[in-house]
Parts: C-alpha cells; sequence; structure tokens
C-alpha cells in the first residue's frame, strides 16, 4: 500500500512539473473566423484608421463588427467613461461593446434621436517601444461627415501590441471632453471645437 501510495505521489509530482514547464496556450489570432494576416494590422497608422471607420456608420446602418474583432484581441477590452451613478468601471470585450451599441441605437431611434455615428482622429500622440504602442487619440463625433461642428470630442487612449506579424488592439480607453474637462492643448488637434468647449483667454 505504501509502495502505491509512493507511486501515485511521484506521478503527480512529474505531472505538475510537465504542467509547469509547458509554455501556456496562446490565444491564437487565427481561431475561428479572426485572420492573423490583415491589411488593417500591418501598421500602427493601418489599425488606428480601421478603428474609427469600424465604429462609424449611417443612421440605418451599424458598426462594421466583424472587422472590429478582427482588429481586436481575442481578450481585448473597450473601457468607456465611468458613469456618475456607477461604483465601477465598465468593462467590454467586442460582443459586449455590440450589445450596449445596439441597445443605445434602439433607445435613440425609439426617441427620434440619431443614430448615425461617424468619429475621426483630429490629432495623435504616439510613443511605441518594440512590440508595444501607446496612443492618444483626440477625436471628434459628428452625426454626418459634413457637419460643420461634432456634437462631443474626447480622447482615446489605445493600447497595441504586435505579434511578430501584425498590431492587434489591446484596450480602448476614452473619456469625453466637458466644460470642466477640456482637452488638454498638446492633445488638442482642433476639428471644429465646440463653443462651450473652447479654452478661455
Amino acid at each position: 500500500m505504501r509502495r502505491f501510495s509512493l507511486v501515485l505521489v511521484s506521478f503527480a509530482l512529474a505531472a505538475s512539473a510537465a504542467s509547469a514547464q509547458a509554455p501556456a496556450r496562446p490565444r491564437s489570432a487565427a481561431a475561428g473566423s479572426r485572420s492573423a494576416v490583415s491589411p488593417d494590422g500591418a501598421s500602427v497608422d493601418a489599425i488606428i484608421k480601421a478603428l474609427y471607420e469600424s465604429v462609424s456608420h449611417a443612421e440605418e446602418a451599424q458598426p462594421d463588427w466583424k472587422r472590429m474583432r478582427d482588429i481586436f484581441l481575442q481578450v481585448g477590452m473597450l473601457i468607456p467613461p465611468k458613469r456618475p451613478q456607477e461604483d465601477l468601471f465598465t468593462v467590454l470585450d467586442v460582443d459586449n461593446f455590440e450589445e450596449r451599441t445596439k441597445k443605445w441605437m434602439a433607445d435613440a431611434k425609439a426617441k427620434g434621436q440619431p443614430t448615425s455615428f461617424y468619429e475621426t482622429e483630429v490629432s495623435r500622440k504616439t510613443d511605441c517601444f518594440g512590440n508595444v504602442c501607446q496612443i492618444f487619440s483626440t477625436y471628434a463625433s459628428r452625426h454626418a461627415p459634413g457637419d460643420e461642428k461634432p456634437f462631443m470630442r474626447g480622447i482615446n487612449s489605445i493600447q497595441l501590441v504586435k505579434d511578430g506579424q501584425r498590431w492587434w488592439i489591446a484596450s480602448v480607453i476614452w473619456d469625453t471632453e466637458r466644460p470642466d474637462n477640456p482637452i488638454p492643448a498638446q492633445y488638442d488637434g482642433g476639428g471644429s471645437v465646440p463653443d462651450e468647449y473652447k479654452k478661455k483667454n
């Protein structure tokens, strides 16, 4: 009986050691329909452009969810500003972001409000080292591309990683410009600043 117990212990220890030495299974970019090689991941410029284009859409359309999934890591996060009534930040993956956006669009449509959304980058600050980049991307949001003034501006903090072949978005965290939270001068590329947000001399 003692010999049998020692055999079991030895087997468990060996299995544990083998498991510890085995590399963690990566979350493969090729899993499912996700493309490991995509023009949108070819460069920092390309993936930022894809991000803004994928969220922009006309009145009767929706964001390009497939394109968005192809630029985010499978564990990629989107973190919107914390609402005053909430205790914690809301952390979303692309699926959750899609659900949240569709609910917002349905609510807006029921109230007779526009659901079209066009977001453009008006300024960017980029810091990169090796296979990681941190982007501070100032954005302007409009209901139509030709609108003179945006109805909202803010800054997207975008974290990128490169897997040796292409870039991926690891996370996007953003905050909106408000009268008590103006965009700092070093991040302000203009973009037709709403009058109420213009800096006072």
